[in-house]
Formats: structure tokens, C-alpha cells, sequence
């Protein structure tokens, strides 16, 4: 069976949506080819000249990156940038980039809660979870044709209820229509009232999907006039697995000098700065990949122990200090390199026919931290 780069995308987008990304990022196509037959796929942190030459070497048309390379509007190009000559290989091999940033940091396979899995911690759950306002979606469908709609809303409106997903009900009934001149029914004649086995099928979609559930359920309905109802719930989505950052618990206390030790042997960072008295027993810990220290009010407000994340500020230290919480300062690349192999788990686990995959693991850290000659 021969795929084409939008049946990776758009498999990629239900585990990872497009509308769970910040307003201010640009994470989606950075170049769009999506009917393209797809001949590899190639994963990277950031989309660099390495990242692109292994993607042309091995053939592969489709680079998935976390970081987007677009950023903000372009207003000029340097034919000599290195940038420049990014874009144009690209487009002279026909390679399609497709970046998935603070949507996958936001998502259930953050490389936030991977750190945390990894880690030993347990009850995880969502630091700040996103919120949104869900609906719920009932339309009626007759005999024979309830699997192919709700299949289909599986896959447009199927947000994540506490640890659940695929959740629906469905009431049998006999509905009645008649027909009207220059109608096309599916079931009935023209001008004659019918009576129809119908089932009604309920299933609750966020508002970031609404539309695009609407539209894909009334390709696959067989009626001219699909016949449904939209209600708007008080329900806001507070038991939501996505959203930013992670918290858990350790299954024991653990004392900061401790877990210093047990992340340095997991990640093998390039260093590791920290906030707080080594000795001190730990019992709550939240993890936010990336540069998620702006975040520290909310865990202050949470009464967790400490806080680990990238790129921590002189005042955020300070503040911690003050508010007697730990935190923990990592690499934002070390916090990120996960991202490269959770990816190719979804497309391991979505696609039973093998898709080849290449990571990018030359690429390291540009940053590099100087520990001194030896005497």
C-alpha cells in the first residue's frame, strides 16, 4: 500500500492536533507537499543543512521537526544565507517540512511526560492542563451507516476524557421526513411521508474541532439533509490530559542530591544547575521540557517541591529561593532529544506497514559547557 506525506500528517495531527499549539507559534507545513508519494521520513530536532542532506542522501520527502523554521514573516532573502540554500535544496529534492512544537509539547507525548515517566514518577498528571470549551454533537443515522459516521468522528472529534478516548452512545428510534419537491432523498419517494429506523449517535468535541468534524461527517452521511444538533456544555475540559508541563509524585521521598544524580545518569546532560538545599527530601516534582520556568508561579501556587525545566533566569532563582522551591536546570537541548524517538514511536504504532524512518542524532547540542583543562 503506497502512502502519500498527508496520510502521516493528518495520522500525526490526532495524536498531536495543530490546535493545542500557542497562538504565537507557527508549528504545522513549513513547506506544504502533501500529495506527494511518501518515500521516508526523516526526524529531527531542528530543521539544519545536516538534517537536509541526510534527508536527500536517504531519500526521504518528509522532515519532521519540533522547532518551526519559519518563525515570522519573511521580508527578504540572501541568496548566500545558509538559511537560503536550506530552502533551496529543499524544494529542488521536493522535501516537505511539517513542524510540531508547542502542539507537541502540549500533547499526551510530551517529551515532558516522557522525562517524568523515565524519571520513576508516578500519578502524573497535567501541570496546566489547556482549556477549552466542548460540545456535544448528536446526528441521526440510518441502519446501516452508524459505523462509518462514528468512525469518522473518532477521528475529528475525539478529545481525551480523564484517561479515555472513542467515547460515544448511541439511542435507536424511528424518525419521519417527507421529501420535497427537487429533493434527492437517500431513503423515501418524493412528496410521500417515510418513516425510517434511525440511531442517534452523541459524542463530545472540543471547539478547536467542532467545524472540521461537522464537515468530514457529512461526506461520509449518506442523507442530502443531515439532520444534527450542536449543545454547548458547562463541562470545560478541567480533567484534560494536555496542556503544558507535567507534576507527579515520587513512590518514596527523594532528596534533591538524589535526583541530581539519577537525571544526570538518565539524561547525561551537558551540565545541571539547581536551586535549593541538596538535602533536602522531595516528595512532588513538575517537569516542563524546553524553556517552562515562566511557569513557576503555578507551582508555587501548587505547593510542589521542585520545579525542572531550561533556561532558568537570575529572578526566577531568586524567586524560587524565596518561596522555598527547588528547581532543577537543564539544557534545553537535553530536555528536547526525546522528541526524535517518541515521533518514531507514534508513526511505529500508526502505521502497521513499514514507513522508513530516519533519525537525525547527528545534530547535537550547539551549546557546549567548558569544564575547565586538567592540571
Amino acid at each position: 500500500m503506497a502512502f502519500f506525506i498527508k496520510d502521516i500528517i493528518n495520522e500525526l495531527e490526532i495524536s498531536v492536533p495543530l490546535d493545542l499549539r500557542e497562538r504565537w507559534d507557527n508549528s504545522g507545513y513549513q513547506i506544504k507537499l502533501e500529495n506527494e508519494p511518501l518515500n521516508g521520513v526523516l526526524i529531527s530536532l531542528d530543521l539544519t543543512s545536516t538534517a537536509v542532506s541526510m534527508a536527500v542522501k536517504k531519500n526521504c520527502n518528509l522532515i519532521l521537526i519540533h522547532h518551526p523554521f519559519f518563525f515570522y514573516p519573511v521580508s527578504s532573502l540572501d541568496i548566500n544565507s545558509v538559511d537560503s540554500k536550506i530552502i533551496s535544496d529543499l524544494l529542488t529534492n521536493r522535501i516537505c517540512v511539517y513542524a510540531m512544537h508547542t502542539n507537541f509539547d502540549s500533547s499526551f507525548n510530551s517529551m515532558s511526560r516522557y522525562i517524568a515517566e523515565k524519571a520513576g514518577l508516578s500519578d502524573i498528571a497535567t501541570l496546566k492542563p489547556g482549556k477549552k470549551r466542548l460540545y456535544k454533537l448528536s446526528v441521526f443515522v440510518p441502519k446501516g451507516y452508524v459505523s462509518t459516521v462514528r468512525e469518522t468522528l473518532f477521528a475529528f472529534a475525539n478529545p481525551k476524557i480523564g484517561n479515555y478516548e472513542n467515547c460515544s452512545f448511541e439511542t435507536k428510534g424511528r424518525g419521519s421526513f417527507k421529501p420535497l419537491l427537487g429533493a434527492k432523498p437517500f431513503i423515501g419517494k418524493k412528496e410521500k411521508t417515510s418513516f425510517v429506523e434511525e440511531s442517534k449517535l452523541e459524542l463530545i468535541v472540543d471547539e478547536n474541532r467542532l467545524g472540521k468534524a461537522v464537515e468530514e461527517m457529512k461526506k461520509v452521511h449518506p442523507y442530502e439533509e443531515v439532520a444534527f444538533d450542536v449543545y454547548p456544555l458547562a463541562n470545560c475540559g478541567k480533567n484534560n490530559l494536555e496542556g503544558i508541563g507535567v507534576v507527579g509524585k515520587f513512590k518514596s521521598p527523594v532528596k534533591l542530591k538524589e535526583l541530581l544524580g539519577r537525571l544526570n545518569k538518565l539524561i547525561k546532560p551537558a551540565y545541571i544547575n539547581y536551586v535549593g538545599d541538596a538535602g533536602r527530601l522531595l516528595k512532588r516534582a513538575a517537569i516542563i521540557s524546553g524553556s517552562g520556568f515562566s511557569l513557576i508561579n503555578e507551582v508555587i501556587r501548587q505547593k510542589i517541591d521542585i520545579l525542572i525545566s531550561s533556561e532558568c533566569s537570575y529572578d526566577k532563582a531568586l524567586k524560587a529561593k524565596k518561596n522555598n522551591l527547588c528547581l532543577i536546570d537543564l539544557p534545553h537541548f537535553d530536555t528536547e532529544k526525546y522528541f526524535i524517538s517518541i515521533v518514531k514511536g507514534i508513526l511505529r504504532d500508526k502505521f502497521s506497514i513499514k514507513i522508513k524512518i530516519v533519525e537525525n542524532n547527528i545534530d547535537i547540542n550547539p551549546i557546549i559547557n567548558f569544564k575547565g583543562e586538567k592540571a
